[in-house]
This record gives structure tokens, C-alpha cells and sequence, in this order.
């Protein structure tokens, strides 16, 4: 397998009898997940590239079907990998938006050029995305607001924020 992969969901669970998995997102962009034929399942060294059946919505996650696994046994191995896709199938951004893939590992700064951490995880809420964001052993959460992030820099490897009053 050449290229570059992106993982969009990570299994964690089994769901009923027949064979379904459970999924939490790792991207916002449903579309590159929805009305896919097939997907690859990666775990470690092992890559395996599943026919999908059905990708339906169950709460906070996805239910996922594939074809030639039928029963909790067979969906239990599934467990633990996550499942990708092709860097170049990914759908079009729009100019200034970003996938999570390409946030993750950015050094975040204040305005006045303090670092502040590394963007180690992104969580998904209600009203917003919330950037985690680690230095050592202290965490920063920072809403993804327009309020707070000024500027997202790919090629500097650079967030820049505006810490609101109680941020910190």
C-alpha cells in the first residue's frame, strides 16, 4: 500500500449479535465516510481492506456493517483498529478549514508569542470542536472558536490563539 493514509474512525465496540462495530470519529467530515463500498481496517502492522455493508448513526457514533463478518466473534477482531482511507480521497476542504489530521502535532502560541503546548487531541462538543492542548503535565482546553484561534499556519507547524479570560 503506497501513499499516505488517514484515519477517519477508530472501532471500540462490539454492537448486538450480528456482527455490527461501533465507531467514534476521528474526523468531522462524514463524507468521507458515508456511501464508501469499501474502507481499510489497520491494527499495528496488520491492514485489511473490508467491503462495507451499512455505516449508520447510533447516538454519538457510527454502527458499521461489513460484509463477511457476521457475528460478535468476527466483530470483536475489528476492535481496536481504526479504519482509513487514501490521503488523495479525502474531500475537498474549503479554503481555510482543516481536517483534525492536519491540526494534531501543531505547536500552539498565544498572540504574544508564548508557547503553550502541543494540539494533542480535538473533542467534538454540541456548540464546538475544543482543541486539548499539552505541555509537560499541564493541559489547556481551548475552544475552536474565531474568538480564540487567530491563525492556523500548516506550513509554520503553528497555531496562534487569543486566551480569553479563564482559559488558563
Amino acid at each position: 500500500m503506497e501513499g499516505e493514509w488517514v484515519a477517519l474512525c477508530r472501532l471500540v465496540k462490539v454492537h448486538g449479535i450480528r456482527g455490527e462495530v461501533r465507531g467514534v470519529l476521528l474526523t468531522d467530515v462524514l463524507d468521507n465516510l458515508l456511501h464508501r463500498e469499501w474502507i481499510y481496517w489497520v491494527r499495528g502492522d496488520e491492514r485489511r481492506r473490508l467491503e462495507v455493508e451499512v455505516i449508520r448513526s447510533h447516538g454519538l457514533f457510527l454502527l458499521f456493517k461489513f460484509r463477511g463478518v457476521e457475528d460478535k466473534g468476527s466483530a470483536q477482531e475489528l476492535v481496536g483498529g481504526t479504519l482509513e482511507v487514501p490521503l488523495d480521497e479525502l474531500v475537498p476542504l474549503e479554503p481555510g478549514e482543516f481536517y483534525w489530521y492536519q491540526l494534531l502535532g501543531l505547536n500552539v502560541y498565544t498572540q504574544e508569542g508564548e508557547f503553550l503546548g502541543v494540539l494533542e487531541e480535538i473533542m467534538e462538543t454540541a456548540g464546538h470542536d475544543v482543541y486539548v492542548v499539552k505541555k509537560e503535565e499541564e493541559e489547556i482546553l481551548l475552544p475552536a472558536v474565531k474568538e480564540v484561534v487567530k491563525q492556523i499556519s500548516l506550513e509554520e507547524g503553528r497555531i496562534v490563539v487569543h486566551l480569553l479570560e479563564g482559559l488558563r
